[in-house]
């Protein structure tokens, strides 16, 4: 049998639309044959046309350097027949296939009839880890040869070292996994399903023995578990070292020690090893090194019988820790250390419902993928975290059916109990010294009847100043109008056998006591409810319409403050009960059909169990639903805040109801702050002009034990922080004039650095109208324009920002914290306004007044605490290292024309001054610094 060849392809071209007129500028081929690559190939092209700006800024290749290349007219006949009798191979196949393909036909060659593999789907399936499947940035993953980005020669041989990876990586794979991968890449991107069969094949003809550490179970490859944790005797454990020296000759030439993580180290050992009835808050700034602060002590004082509990602000975060962090200090101890991953089980995959759903038929070609990538990523992962895909979007339909929500019937009865990934999870965190979680399961978990925590004695509260932004977040609920006809949809009628009630139909017949009666009434009153939901959101559109301050948040939304008092209608209330009753209806229903069905479970195989779960879950989320909706249209209770939201487009499938608990304080204060005896609390950011006292309000405490570790960081010497002279008043521009204003200062910077720079908004609106006048202005033509909620996810666009040189990233929300971009990778940041929270926002509406009534004034006790920390916040981005330099410009004269402008001041690290600079000595400024 012949060995085929494989043309792997790049194309660079003048954009992206062949019928307009691009054209492709240089051409690259890596042909593969045995496993290697015996030739390469490469050519530019003469366009015809002006290549765009931005063209020339990513590719390096410029109208002139192309100008005496041949016309694809001319080469045309030369790729074909290169190309002829391969299977070709893109990384994106997609775009390279079609648009080559055009432009054959346009030179008079036939179209391309040759077989076809996208190494991205490939990689997609075959790397299911991998943060990203660009082609850059799975090159500096895996390591593979890339000498010049987006340059044709360079990313054909990179996507051939690629392809020869993904070869290499399937048949390390059990037979039974690729069997599987077989028969669901029918689904996939051309030939994908040859790759897979070619690899079969091969694999058939020389059998490997299945590897130690995978086995087999109901046709599934796995991971076998370490089912173990390390057996440490506490007792027998070394001394904490206690002097400086030790501490050195233990930390060795592995990690720098500092001054102030000395002191941290010392004081977290006192605190816990004292038992003190305070708690402690400990202020350590940026380069202090607090996580290694506060881990190597916890490592000596942790026990299984009385362990240690770290919370951390996300699950990202969190990871971040576990695999980072504690590795490093698991690296200097000598003596194994048990740590712990504590998540909610949604963040599991569930054994049971995925090997159900892979009999069930293909809908999307995106699941053949997701199921692809389960089954391989099974084969490695002993966790079964689904953070370890690296998600962007957990909402998928797929990941909803697979993910862990716990069992209807007893949980050993699943044939999966001994293997489930959530059951192990919590099998380690009984074993464990240390068990890590973040503050939304720490949250959740305090209010609930049944914890999943140990009882805790000692918890270790990192990036604190978030907890009460997570409780607020833990106590948020959020009813969706698409969603309930989602529901509605899937309860279905008796004649649609897709639906709940069309299967539950067809299984009532074999029942001793048929559920029908209870399926009718439940079709009837979904039905009913249906059409009652219509009309209440009508009500409520009609309504909000008629407010005269409806509130925009920004992103084409307009949020409207719910008040009691403006819904006083007689036919509003009985609306507002007729459809607590039909709920409530519903409910009773559909428990009435569950437990009937679970009383003659054996007439039900093991895929209407299944469905039954699934049913059992669809009713748990309604359950939730109707809470919500007593809460906000029922009950009056001052602790809660209700708002609306919609999008003008699509209002109806668009609209959104919120309801929020407001006094967050005083529910950490009863269930955290009163109940476990000995708490840390740290992060960068917990004080306020050299006070802790917001911190303790927003928590709950009254009487912290408070320590503050100054940055080790020169800012004096290492951050110009400027104020334009000329600069003129926010509230006197216009939102058009604001946004030119931006724009101005960025072309200033722009004209004299070549250096990234990250813009930091308070309003995604002003984001978006910066973002396109930077498009249109030809100033910033040889520079790469990233935008949140434009330009890809937050990790993507770091990623990119990280690795460029003079880009232009615009974040709001989340950017101004948690981004990590040392050195020349950020040298300067652009605040556009003082982060204040709008208080036209329904939540923080809501808020002020609950202070008003706690005789407390917003502004001072809420407002300016967080706009103060805020900007903080945001300064830590720009110094990460002791070597760092950057300029930190603020485009808001309040700071100093205001009292409260001045009060932020002051609340800056020490060392940080603000210089009022006109335009053209700035200029000379950020030459000379950034030089320097």
């Amino acid at each position: 049998m012949k060995t085929p060849t494989y043309a792997v392809v790049d194309i660079e071209t003048t954009g992206g639309n062949v019928s307009s007129g691009d054209r492709i500028i240089q051409f690259g081929c890596a042909l593969v044959e045995d496993h290697k690559v015996v030739q390469q190939f490469s050519i530019d092209i003469n366009p015809s046309r002006k290549i765009p700006k931005e063209i020339e800024y990513l590719t390096g290749i410029t109208t002139q350097s192309v100008a005496a290349a041949p016309y694809f007219e001319d080469v045309a006949p030369t790729l074909f027949q290169l190309l002829e009798g391969c299977i070709f191979v893109a990384h994106n196949i997609q775009f390279d296939y079609a648009f080559l393909s055009n432009e054959f036909e346009r030179c008079g060659l036939p179209a391309l009839t040759l077989k076809g593999m996208d190494t991205v789907e490939l990689a997609q399936i075959l790397l299911p880890t991998e943060a990203s499947f660009s082609l850059g940035d799975l090159v500096a993953s895996l390591g593979l040869t890339h000498e010049r980005p987006h340059q044709a020669d360079s990313d054909a041989l990179a996507t051939a070292e690629l392809f020869l990876l993904l070869s290499e990586k399937v048949e390390t794979l059990p037979l039974v996994t690729v069997e599987k991968l077989v028969e669901l890449s029918q689904h996939g991107i051309m030939q994908n399903q040859e790759f897979f069969l070619m690899h079969l094949a091969e694999m058939k003809r020389k059998v490997k023995p299945l590897p130690d550490h995978l086995f087999i179970k109901s046709g599934l490859a796995l991971q076998k578990k370490n089912s173990s944790l390390p057996q440490e005797d506490f007792h027998e454990r070394p001394s904490f070292p206690e002097t400086l020296e030790d501490k050195k000759r233990l930390f060795g030439s592995a990690l720098s020690i500092r001054e102030p993580q000395v002191q941290m180290m010392d004081e977290v050992y006192r605190y816990f090893s004292k038992k003190e009835t305070k708690h402690y808050a400990i202020e350590a700034a940026t380069g202090v090194g607090k996580t290694i602060g506060y881990l190597l002590p916890a490592a000596y004082l942790a026990s299984k019988e009385n362990p240690i509990v770290i919370s951390t602000y996300t699950t990202l975060l969190q990871k971040q820790l576990v695999t980072k962090d504690v590795a490093q200090v698991c690296a200097l101890l000598p003596f194994e250390l048990s740590v712990a991953v504590l998540k909610s089980k949604s963040h599991y995959l569930h054994l049971m419902k995925f090997e159900s759903l892979l009999n069930e038929p293909i809908e999307q070609k995106l699941e053949a993928v997701y199921r692809m990538r389960v089954l391989v990523w099974l084969t490695e992962t002993t966790t079964g975290d689904l953070d370890e895909l690296n998600l962007t979007n957990y909402e998928q339909a797929f990941w909803n059916k697979v993910k862990h929500r716990g069992w209807l019937d007893e949980a050993k009865e699943d044939k999966w109990y001994e293997d489930d990934f959530y059951i192990h999870a919590r099998k380690q965190v009984k074993k464990a010294s240390i068990i890590v979680t973040n503050h939304a399961f720490l949250c959740h978990d305090l209010i609930k009847e049944q914890q999943e925590l140990p009882p805790l004695q000692r918890l270790i509260v990192d990036e604190a100043h978030h907890l009460e932004e997570v409780a607020v977040q833990s106590t948020a609920e959020s009813l969706k109008y698409y969603r309930l006809q989602k529901i509605f949809k899937w309860l279905g009628k008796k004649d649609d056998e897709k639906s709940f009630i069309g299967q539950f139909e067809a299984i009532s017949s074999r029942m001793t006591e048929p559920i029908t009666h209870f399926l009718d009434h439940l079709e009837m009153t979904s039905y009913f409810l249906n059409e009652e939901w219509s009309f209440f959101i009508d009500h409520l559109l009609h309504e909000a319409r008629n407010q005269k301050e409806i509130r925009f948040s920004g992103q084409e939304s307009t949020d409207v403050f719910f008040d009691p008092e403006t819904f006083q209608s007689v036919s509003f209330k009985k609306s507002v009960k007729k459809m607590i009753s039909l709920m409530e209806e519903i409910i009773y229903l559909s428990r009435n059909i569950t437990k009937k069905m679970m009383k003659e479970k054996t007439v039900l195989s093991s895929s209407e169990q299944y469905l039954l779960n699934d049913f059992y879950d669809l009713l748990n989320e309604f359950q939730q639903q109707n809470n919500l909706f007593r809460i906000a249209f029922k009950q009056k209770n001052e602790q809660y805040v209700t708002w609306f939201s919609f999008k003008e487009k699509s209002p109806k499938n668009s609209f959104t109801i919120y309801c929020n608990r407001i006094d967050n304080p005083q529910i950490l204060k009863k269930e955290l702050v009163d109940k476990i005896p000995s708490i840390v609390y740290t992060g960068a950011t917990l004080q306020v002009n050299d006070s802790f006292l917001f911190f303790e309000q927003q928590i709950g405490e009254n009487n912290l034990k408070t320590l503050c570790l100054d940055s080790p960081y020169d800012y004096q010497k290492q951050v110009r922080f400027w104020l334009p002279k000329d600069l003129k008043p926010i509230r006197s521009l216009s939102k058009e004039q604001y946004a030119k204003m931006i724009v101005y200062y960025l072309e200033l910077l722009s004209q004299n650095s070549t250096e990234n720079v990250l813009v930091l908004f308070t309003s995604y609106d002003t984001l978006q109208r910066v973002y396109y006048q930077l498009q249109r202005n030809s100033a910033f033509s040889g520079r790469e324009l990233l935008a949140q909620g434009i330009s890809g996810s937050r990790e993507r666009m770091l990623k990119r920002f990280f690795r460029s040189q003079g880009s232009i990233l615009l974040g709001a929300a989340s950017f101004w914290e948690g981004v990590d971009l040392p050195g020349r990778a950020l040298q300067v940041l652009v605040v556009t306004r003082l982060p204040f929270d709008s208080p036209d926002r329904p939540f923080v509406k809501a808020k002020y007044q609950w202070l008003e009534k706690q005789h407390l004034h917003p502004f001072a006790a809420e407002a300016l605490p967080k706009a103060t920390l805020r900007l903080k916040q945001g300064l830590g981005r720009l110094i990460r290292s002791e070597k760092d330099n950057g300029i930190l410009l603020l485009l808001d004269d309040r700071i100093v024309s205001t009292t409260y402008g001045r009060s932020i001041l002051s609340a800056m690290p020490k060392g940080l001054h603000l210089e009022e600079m006109t335009a053209e000595n700035m200029q000379e400024e950020i030459r000379t610094f950034l030089r320097e």
